[in-house]
């Protein structure tokens, strides 16, 4: 059977039309001269002739369906599974540069020997991190981790710093064209945490370092800066403090304010 042919015999397979509709197996044409006009359930032969004639048709009609559904399914394209996004892999930033507010200036740091302040988008040395310590007899043990905290005039930053169970600042002051170190806050406030985890503590007790954190959390203004202090010590002995330091014209500070702070509040900052 051709595809034109099978198409036909689809239609009229699901057409509602009588079977008598069916031009190759219309019964009426060929039945009408034996017809009789009494009741034709007299007539045994009759009855058996109908009775082969509707099998027949239903056969065809049935064999026509089936055929026309494995055509369709043969003519339908395959499903296409729909194609996945692959999730872009994520990879590790580069060293990010911290500029001053204004600009300016950039720190640059490959390692804590060549930490550095840069005029910014040069790689021209305005401030050579390392030795500005060294001459303030300060290590610049982790300042290839740093993180700078910028007044917000820009003539002023504070380097956070340090590794492991120990963490300082140092902080710097442009004067003129010349960035120039300032004196650490770091032993002023150690001495003032071991005095208050000492208090009331006879002087033979021995205290085991555990760690301790210097460094500025942020400034108030040009002149002013927040400093945090924590020290823990033995496991069940700490202290965690925050200090406003003030600053003057030439850079000299003095701590101003100083309050106590929980545990859980410092591990905040």
């Amino acid at each position: 059977m051709t595809d034109t042919n099978l198409k036909l015999t689809c239609y009229l397979a699901r057409s509602p039309l009588p079977v008598a509709a069916l031009p190759s197996m219309s019964l009426i044409p060929q039945l009408h001269s034996r017809i009789h006009t009494n009741d034709p359930r007299t007539d045994p032969s009759l009855m058996q002739f109908l009775t082969i004639r509707a099998i027949s048709v239903f056969v065809v009609i049935v064999a026509s369906a089936v055929s026309c559904a494995f055509s369709n399914a043969q003519e339908s394209p395959p499903t296409q599974t729909p194609e996945v996004a692959v999730t872009p892999k994520v990879t590790a930033q580069p060293n990010p540069s911290w500029f001053s507010p204004d600009k300016r200036w950039e720190y640059h740091s490959s390692s804590q020997d060549e930490a550095k302040i840069v005029k910014a988008g040069t790689d021209q040395m305005v401030l050579d991190l390392a030795k500005a310590l060294d001459s303030a007899d300060e290590s610049c043990f982790g300042c290839d981790e740093a993180k700078l905290s910028w007044a917000s005039d820009s003539k002023r930053f504070a380097l956070n710093y340090g590794r492991g169970r120990s963490h300082q600042t140092a902080l710097f002051q442009l004067q003129g064209d010349e960035w120039k170190a300032l004196k650490s806050p770091n032993d002023d406030v150690n001495e003032i945490l071991n005095k208050t985890i000492k208090s009331g503590l006879s002087k033979k007790t021995h205290l085991r370092l555990i760690w301790e954190t210097v460094k500025v959390h942020q400034w108030v203004d040009s002149n002013t800066a927040i400093l945090y202090g924590g020290l823990e010590v033995d496991e069940a002995f700490g202290a965690h403090l925050l200090l406003t330091l003030k600053f003057d014209e030439v850079g000299n500070w003095k701590i101003i304010k100083t309050q106590r702070l929980s545990l859980k509040e410092a591990e905040k900052l």
